[in-house]
């Protein structure tokens, strides 16, 4: 009967009360529901009990019973052997740079983790400071490996974006996408891209990039050839400047490529109806892109709202002049601003062949929606706008 009881004891009871208090601080701060499996293990061994603080990582994938039964039974047998922390992680499957994490950062069932050597060297340099932030931190690591690769998760890593909690796939989904395509083979999807993603970016350029890759996949899909039709003011020609109206994708694509400017971002206000794009030409060469919106102060009343030349840059007098001109020999500048938003809805079709490529190289990539309508937009622009804001980027982009 005595020798029962001994069995039964907790195996950290032979040590000091002071350290069996630590120990159960220790335990204390792993996962609740993994909690009482972590403490079972622990009360079997004080050498298995020591993982709580040299290898939180191994007791944790013991508890959740993470790999084969074979491979947790090998594992516990050099523990019991004495064996080096790197034996026990390889009998486990798991990486030994995850031993320098605390327990809080351990949650769920445990994934695939990157595991190359030049990972895990320059990994230990990027681990979180507080343990509070730890467990966010690993699954957006985790993540960021699955929907894009190694490089692109040790560059997240580096980021101060972790001081709040979050779910990665929805902080993170389209960076990654863009990340993967932008350096990934060709495709349309990837024809989109205008600066492409590398592991020196700085976050506020990537998430920017990132926002403009997705607004200019939104003109692609929203605005084929024939979906605006009505370019609210007549195409013409003043004081030897011809105005062509910008109404698809193909002709606003070309229009911000060969002026160097955001024409490309404009897909869901063209849509909306808040504005109109024009392309102002002389002798075939584009000199200027126009913006025609509301009048400030006037209600109804159609007006400049931008006149930009390559760049971005102010344009001349003579150009202004033009604009105004061709403005006035307008039959009507009124135009009601007030009324139901048209329906223009967003190309699922379209949407699926730009992903195509990068569905198939990531088993699917279930944290894109599957379809394209403004509500699945909206919420990726919900979570590029919250990662912009924990980022403390202002571009005009996010307004």
């Amino acid at each position: 009967m005595r020798t029962k009881a001994k069995a039964n004891k907790p195996a950290y009871d032979a040590v000091s009360a002071a350290d069996a208090q630590a120990l159960e601080g220790v335990l204390a701060r792993f996962q609740s529901s993994r909690r009482p499996a972590i403490r079972r293990l622990a009360q079997t061994s004080h050498r298995v009990a020591d993982l709580a603080v040299t290898y939180p990582a191994a007791l944790y994938a013991l508890a959740s019973r993470h790999g084969t039964p074979k491979r947790r039974a090998r594992a516990l047998g050099l523990i019991e052997a004495g064996a080096q922390l790197r034996d026990v992680a390889a009998a486990l499957d798991l990486p030994l740079w995850l031993r320098r994490l605390p327990p809080e950062a351990f949650t769920g069932k445990l994934g695939a983790f990157p595991r190359s050597d030049i990972f895990a060297r320059r990994i230990a340099n990027h681990l979180p400071t507080a343990s509070e932030h730890s467990a966010f931190w690993l699954q957006s690591i985790l993540f960021g490996a699955r929907a894009a690769d190694e490089t692109f998760a040790l560059w997240l890593a580096q980021q101060r974006v972790f001081l709040e909690p979050g779910n990665p796939e929805e902080l993170f989904g389209i960076m990654a996408a863009y990340a993967a395509i932008s350096t990934g083979p060709p495709s349309r999807a990837k024809s989109l891209v205008v600066v492409s993603w590398r592991p020196e970016m700085a976050l506020d350029t990537a998430v920017c990039a990132a926002k403009s890759w997705l607004n200019r996949m939104r003109l692609v899909i929203q605005l084929p050839e024939g979906a605006l039709t009505d370019s609210w003011l007549m195409a013409g020609d003043a004081r030897g400047y011809d105005f062509i109206p910008l109404l698809d994708e193909g002709a606003i694509l070309a229009e911000a490529s060969a002026m160097q400017n955001c024409a490309d971002q404009y897909a869901d206000r063209l849509a909306r109806d808040k504005c109109r794009l024009f392309s102002i030409r002389r002798r075939g060469v584009r000199i200027a892109t126009l913006e025609i919106g509301p009048h400030p102060r006037e209600a109804g009343v159609l007006a400049i709202a931008q006149l930009k030349a390559r760049h971005n840059l102010p344009v001349t007098a003579e150009v202004w002049q033009a604009a105004h001109t061709w403005l006035g020999m307008q039959k009507d500048l009124k135009r009601a601003t007030i009324g139901a938003t048209p329906d223009r809805p967003l190309d699922t079709d379209v949407w699926k062949r730009l992903l195509a490529d990068y569905r198939s190289r990531k088993c699917g990539a279930p944290w894109l929606p599957e379809h394209a309508s403004k509500d699945t937009f909206a919420a990726i622009d919900s979570g590029i706008g919250e990662l912009a804001r924990r980022a403390g980027i202002t571009s005009w982009l996010f307004t």
